[in-house]
């Protein structure tokens, strides 16, 4: 237990090192350089194809569309039930909390989210030493094995299927970036068997934080499916396995802000490659994106904003 929070703690130092340094630089080329040169692509692609046969490819089913609101609430959710599972603070944690997480998430660096609800968290919750700290480690370390586990089952899938072929002849390496790639899992393995020598969390809280990061994990995955097949976007059902795979594989990328946009990106690219409609697909991505920004807009950000605002307006109103 003291490595973990010795190397967490670690990390913080470095963080606040390097954001005093060079914080503020890096955060405006992520938070604008790189969503602008992603909407230029995009625009340029979609011109490419023609903004009217996109429009024209739109989907018309209204199942689409409601079933398009509910996979923005999943992961929150998600996040609600184990947090104040692990934490023991009830109605003390509202869902508003870990809708910014995911919003901080989405538009900047992945894990910008868990560093806001540990502030958070360790200013407005009494809690005792230590519990938040790994509640917030190991929670991360169980969702990317939970997420990992379903990018090897979707792989599966694909194979038993007959969608994707291995090759006869592996690469020498491939044994090498398949043990990287599963170094969440194994993480996850450690939680279990180390116990109270790596977290504070029991057996039972593990086992049962990693069991609702899997179903969020199918739930999003049943939901991304059934957005493709009420689409009429893709012929079959193997195609549709195929472009959750693709999104699943973009998702795992670390470090990577943006990564709706990126996947609008290599999603049409892809729609070339398979031989579907470029348009329906185009369509089908630009309208999945654009609704998630919405809500993110109306559900987070202009709340937030607004509650900065009156905050800033009661501090002026004290010191007048």
């Amino acid at each position: 237990m003291g490595m973990f929070t010795q190397i967490w703690r670690g990390l913080e130092r470095t963080a606040a090192v390097l954001n005093a340094r060079w914080g503020k630089p890096a955060l405006h080329v992520f938070r604008w350089g790189i969503p602008i040169l992603l909407l230029a692509f995009l625009g340029y692609s979609l011109t490419q194809l023609g903004w009217r046969h996109v429009w024209d490819a739109r989907p018309t089913a209204f199942s689409f569309y409601f079933v398009l609101l509910l996979p923005f609430f999943v992961q929150p959710v998600a996040d609600l039930i184990i947090y104040r599972n692990l934490l023991g603070v009830g109605r003390s944690l509202p869902l508003s909390i870990l809708l910014r997480k995911r919003y901080m998430n989405s538009i900047m660096l992945d894990y910008s989210g868990e560093a806001y609800f540990f502030f958070w968290a360790r200013k407005n919750l009494d809690l005792k030493k230590g519990v938040l700290l790994h509640a917030v480690k190991d929670t991360n370390v169980l969702s990317a094995g939970a997420g990992l586990a379903m990018v090897w089952l979707m792989l599966l899938a694909l194979v038993a299927s007959g969608v994707m072929k291995l090759p006869t002849f592996l690469p020498a390496n491939l044994w090498t970036l398949v043990m990287v790639g599963s170094l969440p899992l194994v993480l996850c393995i450690a939680l279990i068997m180390g116990g109270r020598r790596v977290t504070v969390l029991s057996r039972g809280d593990v086992a049962t934080t990693f069991a609702i990061h899997l179903v969020r994990s199918v739930t999003a995955l049943a939901l991304e499916f059934a957005l493709w097949w009420l689409s009429g976007a893709l012929p079959s059902a193997t195609v549709c396995l195929e472009f959750i795979a693709l999104r699943l594989l973009i998702t795992r990328l670390p470090l990577v802000p943006n990564k709706e946009l990126v996947f609008v990106g290599v999603g049409i690219a892809a729609a070339g490659l398979l031989d579907v409609s470029a348009p329906r697909v185009a369509a089908v991505l630009v309208i999945m994106t654009t609704v998630s920004l919405l809500q993110e807009f109306a559900l987070v950000g202009l709340p937030w904003l607004l509650e900065q605002f009156q905050i800033r307006h009661r501090v002026d109103q004290t010191a007048s």
